[in-house]
């Protein structure tokens, strides 16, 4: 096997933050392929591009055929995520990008897996000599937008605010001293030509105006939302909270999540110990 090594632009966000937006409008670029939530390939989930399990596209198949070829496993039987064996992670993965990158013919992966967990994972095969490189993408989104996504699920937003709050000073843990490229969902829905420049020039590439009629491109995703299904290219910031929202949420979303807006994680300890957030529960909305 040709040993091409890919760049995996991986991004990690809380749900409801923008990422499948951001790894379409990246995907629309001619070096670069998006792969969705790669532990999708572990549920037998269909593929946007043709509407078939992996296994039977005609480009997953490709792909698990150079996998199987390289390790012996079939993409459902990979190492993506809990696995407690590093070497064989770091086997698993570097044999999906690499044959990813070699179907595709594309020098850049976009993984929107999301998870820290994972990305902690990828971090530590690139030190144990994967032959592949890693660029995080932390992409967030304002505490309004993405708490108002989790209400009108009926949730009771206890677990849900300490969870933004958590993963906000998690995330900038992990990423200290690492280089990665920082992202608002805000910014870039209100300027998607300026940050997807800026966030291309990260990954060595030049930001190509095809990137704004992203619904042209083929999408190759395996799962994901209902997004990837659409037909306009039109993006709209959506600040549906600033009406759906009455005052006493917003205030409690403000105060609550002071912390991150403080970049204060001993605040964010005190507050815990105050607020002490119990298990997440249905609840009807206010």
């Amino acid at each position: 096997m040709n040993r091409l090594r890919p760049t995996i632009a991986y991004i990690t966000s809380r749900p409801h933050s923008g990422s499948t937006l951001l790894a379409l409008l990246m995907n629309a670029h001619s070096k670069v392929i998006s792969v969705g939530e790669l532990k999708q390939l572990l549920h037998h989930q269909t593929c946007t591009c043709h509407g078939l399990p992996p296994e039977k596209c005609p480009f997953w198949s490709q792909v698990d055929a150079r996998v199987y070829e390289s390790v012996g496993l079939h993409l459902y039987e990979l190492d993506l995520i809990d696995g407690d064996d590093d070497a064989k992670f770091l086997r698993d993965n570097e044999a999906l990008y690499m044959a990813l990158a070699l179907v595709s013919g594309c020098s850049i992966i976009v993984d929107s897996s999301k998870t820290l967990r994972r990305l902690k994972r990828l971090r530590k095969a690139i030190g144990d000599g994967a032959q592949f490189d890693l660029i995080p993408i932390n992409l967030r989104r304002g505490a309004f937008g993405t708490l108002n996504s989790v209400r009108r699920k009926g949730r009771d937003l206890s677990a849900p605010i300490d969870g933004y709050c958590k993963s906000f000073f998690e995330t900038r843990k992990q990423l200290k001293n690492v280089h990665h490229v920082d992202i608002q969902y805000e910014y870039l829905a209100r300027n998607p030509r300026r940050e997807l420049a800026r966030v291309m020039g990260e990954m060595g590439l030049v930001f190509e105006e095809s990137q704004l009629q992203w619904r042209n491109a083929v999408i190759r995703d395996v799962g994901g939302n209902r997004m990837r299904q659409g037909s306009s290219d039109l993006i709209r910031l959506d600040e549906s909270w600033r009406r759906e929202l009455n005052w006493r949420l917003k205030l409690r979303i403000l105060i609550q999540t002071l912390p991150v807006r403080l970049r204060s994680r001993l605040l964010f300890r005190l507050w815990r110990r105050w607020l002490k957030p119990v298990k997440d529960t249905p609840k009807l909305n206010p």
